[in-house]
């Protein structure tokens, strides 16, 4: 995602949300680790762009307007 993207990009989430996401992109993050395959350049560098690109999420989310839920 480039910057001018994520600029403008807006989003507002409840503070629970906003867990259960980056929550979600820790396991993503966890899961390209542990994929067992052989090593090469090529799985290393693709595992960087992915780390990089969660990264940006991460950043966006963090972000993220928080807003109060309604009482209901």
């Amino acid at each position: 995602m480039s910057p001018e993207t994520m600029s403008e990009l807006n989003i507002q989430l409840t503070r629970k949300q906003q867990e259960m996401l980056l929550r979600g992109l820790r396991y993503v993050r966890s899961s390209i680790a542990l994929d067992a395959q052989n090593w090469s350049e090529q799985l290393e560098e693709e595992r960087h762009q992915k780390y990089s690109e969660i990264a940006e999420l991460e950043s966006l989310l963090n972000g993220a307007k928080i807003v109060e839920a309604a009482a209901i």
